[in-house]
């Protein structure tokens, strides 16, 4: 049983990014809520008090995000209150909590402070502006217990002036640690922790410059934010957003979502990353496979699941520098999970899969969503486990009761099933289970020749899906395209699948991409979900097949293009969105795109891969020839801290120490952990020159263009190759 027992101030409860929790190991020990009391709203009909204690937030009231660490604090974020605009501040100083809040305009409101946990705890007031709650001691700063002004408030509050800051100051410790008090690199952390720097306090963050600037940091305050504790399941994780868990009453964990969150922190954070696997992993241990959704409270959706795309995704964050202890606890949970789709996905016996719901176990959970109880055993529910919830390739197909499939081999599908295939393979290998690798292997050429036999449509030059009856589908997605993420496709049908297709604009490229639908199918105007809105997943799982087949130009134009849109929102209203409108870039746009959706960040994540990436072949990708001029530093690559510069040429430093240093752009690709023969890439325009400082690795030779080298020198600490 997975069971995390984090230790510090956070803000963990999902109720609502104003409550901060101090947690030991894993056991809540103080709750601080911050609110807002408005006396001037109008008393509601028969109530003869006016004034309200607005205590609950939702992202909508949030106009900045601010800085954020993976898995504590410092916090900071700006919101409004009516038309009042404050700021919210949350340090942590050695256990002991600083939390601000301050009115950004005149304003008559006041702030206030609730003590909500534990229950039944009275506070011991030692004079107006200290005392001791929980056994912790408190202090206020602008605030203060009430004495002559009381609001209808049952727990134990304190109470600001109007219009202006206050503070308080709760310490797990034995009193207050004062700001001036501790040091930080011989600055008092009162001197450091303001504005962007604050997140200088929990340790390197992820900075980006040039066409990356601001880029990571915005897609990491949307991970942090989010970020939970689920205390009855005793689980972190960073659901989608927090507003969708107040809505469903508790943490949520969504299957395919919360593995792409893990790969999208994984560069920031290896540890949050960790444990978001090991959350969406827990379902296995309980039903054999990784729900749709499973809930604090106990709901998961036992009829269906999602994506697998687990194994790929843990792959590629372990291949760098595998955790093999670690490993082996998720692949032993992995390979139930793939073993459940051919047990009940082959519908008609094919060898290929598709998005399907039980009719066992039957199961009621009446205080989610009404359609929740009634649409199970469907087409909808199995357009649910597709992750695609109203794709129009699903318009028209039947749902078998019978084989509890939709009637339509998958490509989507059966590509995530190769690509789980091999990923599986690569960790038995990894781990010494030989005759595991080898049967993942053979998994993995039967599906990779069913997928070119059956869902080749030849006549168009395009991978699809197939009805039963044989019929090619002519409702075309992304989900075409994972072919080439999964490996799967031959290189002439690959060319002709992107020239034809991705690059067509009347069909997936343009200056925003790319769709979840063609551009010219009937339901793309809809712009309503995934009936032609962009998605991250797919500009993601896109981009990672387009750098497999060394369509680096495509890759790179299309994390600029995903770049520019999000950059353009987030700069704008501070949005990460959960889908953007294909015609305008814009996210918030229509009602059903989460302002605040962690996977929005994903477009962040195809631009800094330009950079920096780790395949799951085994290479670590650096630089670009394609991408505009960039910067980015404190990367987390299998233990080690890189930055790279991409400018006329390509600047790598790893641990502080130069790695390499090119004097033309280029995408220079290092094997990891490979036989000491396998060779560098290197994918140049021009002539140039790659210094490669070793620092005990073996010296390689090199594939420029297709073209082997032999280093044109090389000493004890450097290998130079020219070409």
């Amino acid at each position: 049983m997975t069971i995390h027992k984090p230790t510090g101030w956070n803000t963990w409860d999902f109720r609502g990014f104003n409550r901060l929790v101090y947690l030991q190991n894993g056991r809540t020990k103080i709750t601080l809520l911050f609110a807002i009391w408005d006396e001037s709203v109008p008393a509601p009909p028969g109530v003869r008090k006016p004034g309200k204690v607005c205590d609950t937030f939702r992202w909508t009231d949030v106009t900045r995000l601010g800085p954020h660490a993976p898995l504590g604090l410092p916090a900071v974020l700006e919101f409004k209150v009516g038309e009042t605009p404050y700021r919210a501040e949350a340090y942590d100083y050695d256990g002991t909590l600083e939390l601000k809040v301050t009115p950004l305009a005149d304003a008559r409101q006041r702030v206030v402070f609730v003590f909500v946990s534990p229950t039944d705890t009275p506070p011991t007031i030692g004079s107006a502006t200290q005392g001791t709650f929980a056994g912790c001691p408190v202090e206020f700063e602008g605030a203060a217990w009430p004495s002559d002004y009381f609001l209808n408030i049952n727990e134990p509050y304190a109470v600001g002036s109007p219009g202006e800051a206050a503070v308080a100051r709760v310490s797990v410790t034995k009193r207050p640690a004062s700001p001036d008090d501790v040091r930080h690199g011989g600055r008092t952390l009162r001197d450091v922790r303001h504005g962007d720097r604050a997140l200088q306090l929990s340790g390197a963050e992820m900075i980006g410059e040039g066409a990356l600037a601001d880029a990571p940091r915005a897609m990491i305050q949307a991970v942090a934010w989010n970020t939970l504790y689920d205390t009855r399941g005793r689980l972190v994780s960073s659901p989608v957003s927090r507003d969708w868990c107040y809505d469903w009453g508790g943490p949520v964990v969504f299957c395919w979502d919360t593995y792409l969150l893990g790969a999208l922190v994984t560069y920031e954070s290896p540890e949050l990353a960790r444990l978001n696997f090991e959350t969406v992993n827990a379902a296995i241990d309980r039903i054999g496979f990784v729900p749709n959704y499973h809930c604090a409270h106990g709901a998961a959706s036992l009829d269906r699941s999602m994506p697998p795309i687990g194994a790929y995704l843990i792959w590629k964050t372990q291949v760098a520098n595998p955790d093999r202890n670690w490993l082996a606890k998720v692949y032993r949970q992995l390979k139930v999970w793939h073993g459940f789709w051919m047990r009940h996905r082959d519908g008609n016996g094919n060898g290929l899969l598709e998005w399907g719901s039980n009719a066992q176990p039957y199961y009621e959970y009446p205080q989610l969503c009404t359609d929740e109880v009634n649409i199970r055993h469907s087409a909808q529910a199995a357009k649910w486990e597709s992750g695609l919830d109203n794709s129009p390739m699903y318009d028209e197909v039947a749902f078998n009761e019978r084989t509890n499939t939709h009637e339509l081999d998958d490509v989507g599908l059966n590509c995530y099933y190769a690509m789980d295939a091999e990923s599986l393979a690569a960790m038995a290998e990894c781990l010494g289970k030989k005759r595991d690798a080898a049967r993942y292997r053979k998994e993995y050429a039967t599906i990779k020749q069913r997928i070119n036999e059956l869902l080749w449509d030849d006549e168009h030059g395009i991978y699809c899906n197939r009805h039963w009856d044989g019929r090619l589908s002519n409702r075309w997605a992304p989900t075409s395209f994972l072919p080439l993420t999964a490996g799967v496709a031959p290189r002439d049908r690959a060319e002709r699948m992107v020239r034809e297709h991705l690059l067509n604009q009347r069909e997936f490229w343009g200056e925003y991409v790319i769709p979840s639908i063609a551009r010219n199918d009937p339901a793309y105007p809809d712009n309503d979900y995934w009936r032609g809105r962009i998605w991250g997943p797919f500009n993601f799982l896109v981009a990672e097949g387009l750098r497999r087949y060394r369509f680096d130009d495509e890759a790179a134009e299309l994390a600029r293009k995903g770049l520019d849109m999000f950059m353009r929102n987030w700069r704008e209203d501070g949005g990460v969105y959960e889908n953007y409108n294909a015609d305008t870039g814009r996210g918030g746009d229509v009602w059903n795109a989460a302002r605040l959706y962690h996977w929005g960040g994903l477009l962040v994540l195809v631009a800094l891969e330009e950079l920096i990436d780790v395949e799951p072949s085994g290479h670590l990708r650096l630089g670009s020839v394609a991408f505009p001029d960039a910067d980015v530093r404190n990367v987390r690559v299998g233990g080690g801290l890189y930055g790279v510069r991409l400018h006329e040429g390509v600047e790598v430093v790893r641990d502080g120490r130069p790695l390499l240093e090119c004097t033309t752009r280029a995408i220079v690709r290092l094997p990891l952990g490979s036989a000491a023969g396998e060779p560098i890439e290197i994918s140049a325009r021009t002539t140039g020159r790659l210094t490669l400082h070793l620092s005990g690795e073996a010296v390689r030779p090199a594939r420029v263009n297709g073209r082997t080298i032999q280093p044109a020198s090389n000493g004890e600490a450097t290998a130079v190759y020219n070409w």
